[in-house]
Parts: structure tokens; C-alpha cells; sequence
């Protein structure tokens, strides 16, 4: 049997994360041959006694759960660190501390990462492979997990190394990847990753595959807590874009330099990533070229997913806001 491991990051999360736990521990995909489940905890710093819950359910689930006390170092970091910490297994998994998954959350990411891993030529399963990450649509729920009514443009997500450049469709929670994803992303950790998924994204859009699955897995609770939320109506939704847009107006540049800088032997290295290399260094090189801006946009090879954003975004670039 596979062995998956869940990594999660706690903070002050003593309200929800009982349901959570028990939702994790919960997944079908032991019973089901699949892979085994084991949890590793990273707390970062919190006060309200979440290590106490934490250490309850490690009692209860002895050598399947782990937990262990870091500094504050904030979600990103929090992750990398799990990440680059997290041993060796054949599956992994990003958790947050207050939502809750459907039973068959894992067991449906590990078997599209098997069908991605076996469609490149893999002989038994994803881990060695290219690096492959699923994720699944999110289905927001309030603070008592009731399903939320969404009136906002919710499109048919397609992602590319294109739209990872300037945009992250990859809710951390819903993933599912293998090793070789997992060693790309914590070998060298960045200093100015927007987010830890939003890197993992970016990685794997340029060097392996991902899988949006449209049909949601777990509940995303939205609450006053949350480190990263969603909005339901169209016009919240539109302001919080648009704040978004104006506080992140360098940070796709900044991030792409860098992971140009972390990664540059080994897109020159390979032939089969001379476009995706050409396009990286367009899109930095633009930064002070109004020719390669133009050219940028021109291209069509960048885009986000929603027409609108896709719209408001090639202004952004030809603004050097971006």
C-alpha cells in the first residue's frame, strides 16, 4: 500500500480544528487500499491551546499523527518548512486547521495522480514521475459548514505556466502531489513566493502537470480567522480584486525573478522547456522594456482565468503593474 502523508499548519485554531482532524482521519482511502494516512502537525506559535488538542489526538492515534512546536513564522514559511520536513512517501497533502473533507478527498487525488503519473509513462505510480499536483474547486461554507450561495464568475479553470505567471488557481487545502513536486518546491525555498501554492503551482505548471478537478471535496470555511478566504457576491468579490491588484502590483515579477533565479540550470538544460524559458524571461524582461510588455501581451500567451481579469491585467502590463 502507498503511504500518503497530510501536512498541516496550525495557529490559534482551537475553535474548528476538531472537526477537521476528524475529517482527515477519516478518509477513505486506507480502507480502501489505496494508501495509508499518516498526519504531521507543525503549530506556529499558537496561544490558545491548540497544542493540547493536537497532542490529545496524537494520544489517540498513536505513530499516525505527529505534531511538533515551531516558531512564528506565518503560513508560507509554515508550509515550506512541512514540506522540506515531511519524509519520505509516496503522497502528499496540504491541510488547514479549520476546514472539513469529504471522505474520498485523498483517495480521489491520489488516483488522478496515478492516471497523470501512468499517462507519462510511469510504471507503478506517481512518485517517480515528473511532478504532478492535483487540487480540487473549493465549496465555501460558513462558519457551520452550510454551503454558501456563490454569485460571483466562477469559470472552467484551465491552468498553464501562463496563467501561473500572474495568477494562482491552486487552493492550498485541495492538493494532492507526489515527491518529485514536493523535493522541487522545498529544495530552495523562495523569499518571495505570494504563496506557498501559488509556488507550488508555478512549479508544476512548468515542469510537470496539473489537474483541476471542478468538483469540490471539502468545505472551505469562511470565517472572521481565515488567513486566505473567498467571496461570495459580485460586488465584494469586485473590490477585493481590485484592492488585490493595486497591494500585488509587483509581486508576479518579483516572484518570477526568483523562481527564474532558483531555477535557471534547469530550464537551460532542457529543450523541452525553451518556450516556457522564453516566456519567463519576457515576462521579467518587461519589467523594463515597453517593447517586451507589448510583446507580452500581444502574445496571448499569459492569461487569467475570468474575461474580465484577463482584461484588467493586460492594462496592469502594459502599466509595468504587474
Amino acid at each position: 500500500m502507498d503511504k500518503i502523508h497530510v501536512l498541516m499548519s496550525t495557529y490559534n485554531g482551537r475553535k474548528y480544528i476538531k472537526e477537521q482532524l476528524d475529517s482527515i482521519m477519516a478518509q477513505d482511502c486506507q480502507e480502501k487500499g489505496i494508501a495509508s494516512l499518516f498526519l504531521i502537525v507543525r503549530d506556529d506559535g499558537s496561544a490558545d491551546g491548540t497544542q493540547k488538542i493536537l497532542e490529545q489526538y496524537s494520544l489517540k492515534y498513536p505513530g499516525r499523527i505527529k505534531f511538533f512546536q515551531g516558531s512564528n513564522k506565518g503560513v508560507i514559511q509554515s508550509f515550506f518548512e512541512l514540506m522540506a520536513n515531511a519524509g519520505k512517501a509516496d503522497y502528499y497533502a496540504l491541510a488547514d486547521q479549520d476546514d472539513y473533507w469529504m471522505p474520498s478527498k485523498l483517495s480521489t487525488g491520489i488516483e488522478k495522480l496515478k492516471q497523470m503519473g501512468q499517462d507519462n509513462g510511469s510504471k507503478s505510480n506517481a512518485t517517480d514521475s515528473m511532478p504532478l499536483l492535483y487540487c480540487c474547486r473549493p465549496l465555501l461554507a460558513d462558519e457551520r459548514l452550510n454551503p454558501l450561495s456563490v454569485h460571483v464568475d466562477n469559470p472552467e479553470m484551465k491552468p498553464g505556466f501562463g496563467n501561473a505567471l500572474i495568477e494562482n488557481i491552486v487552493t492550498g487545502c485541495t492538493t494532492v502531489f507526489n515527491d518529485s513536486l514536493r523535493q522541487m518546491v522545498s529544495a530552495s525555498i523562495p523569499e518571495h513566493a505570494t504563496m506557498h501554492d501559488r509556488w507550488m503551482y508555478l512549479a508544476a505548471a512548468c515542469f510537470g502537470k496539473v489537474y483541476y478537478d471542478e468538483t469540490p471535496y471539502i468545505y472551505y470555511r469562511q470565517h472572521s480567522s481565515n488567513a486566505v478566504g473567498k467571496n461570495t457576491g459580485r460586488l465584494p468579490e469586485l473590490k477585493y480584486r481590485i484592492n488585490k491588484f493595486k497591494k500585488d502590483n509587483q509581486s508576479s515579477s518579483r516572484q518570477a525573478l526568483e523562481f527564474l533565479k532558483i531555477f535557471r540550470t534547469e530550464l537551460g538544460n532542457r529543450q523541452d522547456l525553451k518556450e516556457k524559458e522564453k516566456l519567463l524571461k519576457l515576462f521579467i524582461k518587461g519589467k523594463k522594456s515597453r517593447s517586451a510588455r507589448k510583446k507580452l501581451v500581444n502574445s496571448g500567451m499569459i492569461y487569467r482565468q475570468r474575461r474580465l481579469d484577463n482584461q484588467i491585467f493586460k492594462i496592469l502590463v502594459r502599466m509595468n503593474l504587474y
